[in-house]
């Protein structure tokens, strides 16, 4: 089997697809550094199923995608697909037939990884699965990348193991010996969890046997109970009987004294109520009468008020009218007077008002001066203030960089003096090679902790899959089981249906020429019986095929057939009758047209007065009814011919709906079944995989702590001195260039406080003639606010007077109008006081006689009252009386009612009771003896019940549950031989792996081992070199590599130099290729630690195994490049992006000197 070629897409640096052939068995891919070519062998390993990032050069498994350049965007996805020339038959297996084999991988940025086998999409285990045995894997000694040569040599025994395993050819057998160890766990678990399942199991049986037997007895002691409780009940019930009709004797006695107590009390009632009229007659006329009286006395009592208030009234105004005339008459003076002081004050004011604007000019012009003057002063007072504030600044700067420049110069001195003795501690501290050690554990601890949390995520994930599966499948069978019984059911009622249709369809006249009329008639289902019966009471009729015109005479009609004519046909359904429910497609007997359909015969009754001559009323329990007689329809199964024709139609749709929810409901369990096994593999696979992950885990942790303990003071000692170096360096540079930088500042900072100098004299002189000028100018100002505030007082004061004359002037007149108009209103109300006096007096005599009369008549009226009155009381107690006995009467009545309902809610329940246990009145009676007796029957059910307590709880389903559980025991031990049987298979299994793998590690221990004896000298010139066991278990024992050049006793590999590891390694890989080659090894820069001479022994040594193994190697040297059979060029001319690219000899040396 041979390499024929790469194909990588967006893969690291090979961004565009890229073909890579290999078309010779030497082939050398050359370049200059960093173009990509160590790329290939990462796209090999990285295809072969690689999982850990680290080991291709990145962080995470995206990074492998490309990831831009400085003109390329990044892509989404890369893919890496080898291709095999599978002529000769190395592989096996279903692969085997096949002459070219294609493994491809492909990754997304979503970190979802996809494997192809010959295009078609596998799982990583059937890749890794595919090249067991053969040398080829994606950590295997078939591929040698940068620095492995010495890792090789360096390996733990159990990692140099590896190697011999794998050209043992034993790495696929341990791979199937863990899984069926792992089948051997599974298998044990089963096991006990079904022993468990079958003691439980047997346990349950003999607890069942006991139950069953309690069972039975249970039920006969119940079936005696019941039939004692029926007894008892009917013999209860034929007591309650007796006693009701005893009570309602009774009731009717005392029904009927009742009842002549009312015609007693009725005529008493009769004779008091035509008093009662006649006093109420008088006692309306008495509060007549009081009314009267009532309002005569109201009015007497109002006029004599009046009068009193109008003879007070008038001597009042008289009094007020005397005081206004005085009052006016003063006023009249006063504003003579406030008329005469207002014009003396309004001349006053007009000689000051001229004199007054010329001030406030003067005032004005004055404050505009000042201000003027202000203004500039403030704008220099500002620039004063500025220029000082300048000066000060830079007069404080100067003396602050004076004083900053010398504790700078001190702190750098000081700062020297750290450095070196930092420098002095530091060299003194060597933890390169620890740190590196403990960098790449760590690194691998930390992917080992993210690889385990995954598995452990993904074994949670599937195990949760799982039962979600089983769930699904489960529910999926029983609804499959409900949906078969369902089907079963409607397919049974539809085949019962169709016979009878069948029988039915036999026995009915039929012909070409005529059909029995239910075939035409579609109706709603509730009233399908209706229409039966209304059919039935037409004996059937059948309704003729051919139209009305034809000839009825060649017409076959059987005896005693209705036949219906076009004309008992309609074409439109009357509203509110039986055809109104009609369905569309059905034909309209003119018939149902004079049929109204009702719920129930009760209905119907009440509706039977409203009905014409030709109408009928049909009920929806197949009832017929016309005003003079009723029909029922006799057959109450519901198989009538329309009935049954409806069914059939209704169960033919509901059996095809049927079959298609079996269909679907069998496709579920199918798809869940698969599901299930699906997931059951998933939670196998997951949790093995965590299984060497922790074992990994662990070994990495006590490594890492092991490193940790050993460099722990030293690296952090070397880290503090490191960074307290740093900041010294860093802090004197700074220090210097703070320096430099105060110096510039203090020259600047001096020649501005010069300057500043001169300015600030200049403005404090121009500061002092404007304040002077200020001076001046407000003076001038605060002389004219004085003069004009002296004359703006004596102008303010007649204008005051002028405002309070004219007030007082207009208060005058309005208090003078107001006067005037109230003496006008009091002498108007003086007038009308006078007239009405004697008019009141009249009126008030006659009122007076009035009220006299109208005592006397009411005197009168309530002597008769009285003594109707004394009349009513005596009537009304002897009435009370016949009450009071009639109310005791209907009391007794009420309590038998009572009684009466109570004995029969008491035989009622009794019958509920014999209802509910299943049994009837009458057929009890029937079988009750003779000389039963209700105390005797109570003490043989007490017994009865007594004997079922005895038997304490009783499961009634142990019958069934026995024979259900005995036939799981047996299935349960049928599967416990089987497992036993598999189990002593699988460790059959084991011994024979076992014994074939000690027998292959073996031999191939030996083999690989005399051919490192024998390639070693030719490789050294001499010299010897040996494989050695550190155990005598060939099944875990390590191996150990152990070589020594020409004249060297060396005591450990690790004394050889770089290119004495690397010959050895390479004497350590050849001699395994020659035991079993690889279909292909690849070798990455594995001559670099080689001097020329060595190299060519490595080429001859590559060129004489070339024969049976495939070469691709990645060179510089040109002795290397000199025996390849086929040169591959890899450059980067666009940065970022590698390219392939054919060369020769010439030109790879100018690849390798560019």
């Amino acid at each position: 089997m041979r390499l024929k070629k790469i194909r990588l897409a967006g893969f690291k640096s090979f961004v565009d697809p890229t073909n890579i052939p290999f078309p010779g068995d030497m082939t050398a891919i050359v370049g200059p550094n960093g173009c990509g070519k160590s790329n290939v062998i990462d796209a090999v390993r990285w295809v072969l199923g690689e999982s850990s990032a680290k080991n291709l050069r990145g962080d995470a498994m995206t990074d492998v995608i490309f990831n831009g350049s400085s003109a390329r965007k990044p892509v989404g996805q890369c893919s890496v697909e080898l291709v095999f020339d599978n002529s000769a038959g190395r592989i096996t297996g279903e692969y085997a037939a096949f002459n070219e084999l294609s493994v491809k991988r492909l990754v997304t940025r979503e970190a979802q990884s996809s494997y192809f086998l010959n295009g078609t999409r596998c799982r990583r285990k059937d890749v890794t699965d595919l090249f067991l045995g053969t040398g080829l894997g994606p950590r295997s000694y078939a591929i040698i990348e940068q620095g492995m040569i010495s890792r090789l040599i360096e390996s733990k025994p159990q990692e140099l193991r590896v190697f011999l395993e794998e050209a043992a050819g034993v790495s696929r057998y341990k791979e199937r010996r863990r899984e069926t160890e792992n089948r051997i766990s599974h298998t044990k678990d089963n096991l006990e969890r079904l022993d468990d399942v079958r003691a439980e199991l047997g346990r349950q049986l003999d607890k069942l046997s006991r139950q069953a037997a309690a069972a039975q007895r249970y039920k006969t002691l119940k079936a005696e109970e019941r039939s004692y409780r029926a007894q008892l009940a009917a013999m209860r019930w034929m007591a309650h009987n007796e006693k009701m009709e005893a009570v309602r004797a009774q009731q009717q006695h005392e029904q009927r004294e009742l009842d002549a107590l009312q015609v007693q009390l009725r005529s008493g009632e009769a004779g008091l109520t035509s008093k009662l009229e006649k006093a109420a007659e008088l006692k309306a006329v008495l509060d007549d009468n009081q009314h009267k009286k009532f309002t005569l006395t109201t009015s007497i009592t109002r006029i004599e008020q009046d009068r009193l208030h109008h003879q007070q009234r008038t001597t009042q105004l008289t009094r007020e009218l005397a005081e206004l005339n005085e009052q006016h008459t003063s006023l009249q003076d006063e504003m003579a007077q406030t008329e005469a002081a207002l014009t003396e004050a309004q001349g006053a004011l007009q000689r000051y008002s001229p004199e007054l604007a010329l001030l406030d000019a003067r005032l004005e012009q004055s404050e505009d001066n000042q201000q003027h003057s202000e203004a500039r002063l403030r704008d220099y007072q500002q620039q004063v203030r500025d220029t000082e504030q300048r000066y000060q600044h830079v007069k404080q700067q100067v003396a602050q960089f004076h004083s900053k420049i010398e504790a700078t110069a001190g702190m750098q001195q000081r700062t020297h003096q750290r450095i070196g003795q930092l420098q002095e501690a530091l060299s003194g501290c060597d933890k390169v090679v620890l740190q590196a050690q403990l960098d790449e554990v760590d690194s691998q601890c930390a992917q080992l902790s993210r690889d385990v949390v995954h598995l452990e995520e993904r074994v949670d994930a599937t195990q949760q899959a799982l039962a979600i599966a089983q769930q699904e499948q489960h529910e999926a069978a029983h609804r499959l089981d409900l949906s078969k019984g369902e089907l079963q059911d409607s397919r049974a009622s539809l085949a019962a249906l169709n016979t009878l249709a069948q029988t039915r369809a036999a026995a009915e006249p039929a012909g070409e020429q005529f059909s029995p009329a239910w075939q035409h008639i579609a109706i709603a289902p509730q009233w399908a019986k209706a229409a039966q019966a209304v059919l039935a009471y037409f004996h059937d009729p059948i309704i003729a095929n051919t139209p009305q015109g034809h000839a009825f005479d060649n017409l076959a009609l059987p005896d005693g057939t209705l036949l219906w004519l076009d004309s008992q046909l309609s074409d439109q359904p009357v509203p509110d009758s039986l055809a109104a429910y009609l369905l569309p497609h059905s034909a309209i007997p003119a018939v149902f047209n004079q049929i109204k359909p009702v719920s129930t015969l009760a209905e119907a009754i009440s509706e039977i007065s409203e009905l014409t001559d030709e109408q009928l009323l049909v009920t929806a329990q197949g009832q017929l009814l016309t005003a003079g007689w009723i029909y029922q329809y006799g057959d109450d199964t519901g198989q009538g011919a329309l009935e049954v024709a409806m069914q059939i139609e209704r169960l033919t749709g509901e059996v095809a709906r049927l079959d298609g929810e079996v269909a679907q409901a069998r496709q579920t369990w199918q798809n869940t079944d698969a599901a299930r096994q699906d997931a059951d593999e998933a939670v196998k696979a997951s949790a093995s995989a965590l299984q060497h992950a922790q074992l990994a885990l662990t070994n990495q942790q006590h490594k890492s702590s092991m490193l940790n303990e050993e460099i722990r003071r030293q690296n952090s000692r070397s880290e503090q001195l490191t960074d307290e170096l740093k900041q010294q360096t860093m802090l004197m540079q700074e220090e210097t260039d703070e320096i430099d930088l105060l110096s510039e500042q203090l020259s600047v900072a001096s020649e501005q406080l010069a300057q500043y100098g001169e300015q600030r004299e200049h403005c404090q002189a121009t500061k002092e003639q404007l304040e002077g000028q200020l001076a001046h100018h407000r003076q001038a100002v605060v002389q004219c606010q004085q003069e004009r505030h002296q004359l703006q007082l004596t102008v303010q004061q007649y204008e005051n007077n002028v405002a309070r004359q004219q007030d007082n002037l207009q208060r005058f007149e309005q208090r003078y109008q107001e006067q005037e108009a109230r003496q006008q209103r009091l002498q108007h109300e003086y007038d009308s006081l006078s007239a009405p006096l004697a008019q009141q007096q009249q009126t008030l005599q006659q009122l007076l006689a009035d009220k006299e009369a109208l005592d006397k008549q009411m005197q009168i009226s309530r002597s008769e009252l009285q003594a109707l009155e004394t009349f009513i009381d005596d009537a009304r107690k002897t009435q009370q009386d016949i009450s009071s006995r009639l109310a005791s009467r209907q009391t007794g009545i009420d309590g038998l009612t009572i009684e009466i309902e109570s004995i029969r809610a008491r035989a009622d329940a009794v019958l509920e009771q014999l209802s509910e246990a299943g049994q009837a009145l009458k057929e009890v009676l029937e079988k009750l003896p003779a000389d039963a007796h209700e105390t005797q029957w109570q003490s043989q059910l007490e017994q009865t019940a007594a004997a079922l307590g005895k038997l304490g709880a009783v499961n009634l389903a142990a019958v069934e549950e026995y024979e259900i559980q005995a036939e799981r025991k047996q299935h349960l031990d049928t599967q416990f031989d089987d497992l036993t049987l598999a189990l002593e298979t699988l460790q059959s299994a084991i011994r024979k792996i076992d014994k074939e793998t000690r027998t292959r590690f073996s031999a191939t221990f030996d083999q690989v081992n005399s051919d490192l004896q024998a390639l070693f000298p030719k490789v050294f010139g001499g010299g010897s070199a040996y494989l050695d066991l550190t155990g005598d278990d060939m099944l875990e024992t390590g191996v150990t590599i152990m070589a020594r050049p020409p004249g060297k006793k060396n005591s450990t590999i690790h004394l050889l130099s770089g290119g004495e590891k690397a010959l050895t390694a390479l004497s350590l890989v050849f001699a395994i290729f020659r035991l079993n080659p690889a279909p292909f090894c690849l070798l990455d820069e594995v001559d670099a630690p080689l001097d020329d001479a060595n190299v060519g022994r490595f080429c001859n040594l590559v060129s004489q195994m070339s024969s049976s193994v495939q070469f691709i190697y990645i060179t510089h040297n040109k002795i290397a490049m000199e025996m390849a059979t086929h040169l591959t060029g890899v450059t980067m001319a666009e940065p970022g992006v590698s390219r392939m690219v054919a060369v020769d000899v010439d030109e790879a040396m100018a690849f390798v000197e560019a």
